[in-house]
């Protein structure tokens, strides 16, 4: 099985006041610290953004949306479209705290259903998944919908919602996402 690892950097970055994919934290960018919890098990890794060009210096494939304005949904959605894998592992720029080791475990879960992510208590982690390329058409048809929330698209695939809570890698922690400096 060929896994597609993504990093999802095409937020605005409003809260933050600059774009926090390319900001420092513990001497390297945060998009980085992505690419580095994929790459251990990943055939190929890419970044999901609207501006390329700040990160050619990173060796890795960009991908830009294809629909625009559709948020994260859009992101999945191109970086699907062009990932030579069967199954495409995403994380968000701003979560840096992930541990490599969940993705093999939702890889060894995943069985059948086009896409799985962690879940604990009432939270299901929208942002730190894999999709099979399969579930590509109908997430297409939930962003022509204009049905941009990933939750609400999700709706027409089989996903498995795995919760994680008794694993040993799982800390509530691993999922804070930054958006502000203040969160570093």
């Amino acid at each position: 099985m060929k896994t597609t690892g993504i990093v999802l950097a095409g937020g605005k970055s409003t809260r933050f006041g600059e774009d926090k994919a390319l900001y420092l934290f513990k001497n390297k960018p945060l998009v980085l610290h992505a690419l580095d919890i994929l790459r251990p098990f990943c055939d190929e890794l890419m970044i999901s953004t609207n501006s390329p060009e700040s990160y050619q210096d990173f060796g890795v494939k960009t991908v830009m949306d294809i629909y625009t304005g559709s948020g994260p949904l859009g992101g999945i959605h191109a970086a699907l479209s062009i990932s030579q894998g069967s199954h495409a592992a995403f994380i968000s720029c701003d979560t840096p705290f992930i541990p490599s080791d969940i993705y093999p475990f939702l890889l060894e879960n995943m069985a059948d259903h086009q896409a799985i992510m962690p879940a604990h208590g009432e939270y299901v982690e929208t942002m730190c998944a894999i999709y099979q390329k399969s579930s590509l058409p109908f997430i297409e048809k939930a962003i022509v919908g204009k049905k941009y929330k990933i939750l609400e698209a999700l709706k027409a695939i089989n996903v498995r919602y795995i919760n994680i809570e008794n694993e040993t890698f799982f800390r509530p922690e691993i999922f804070h996402n930054i958006n502000y400096k203040t969160d570093l």
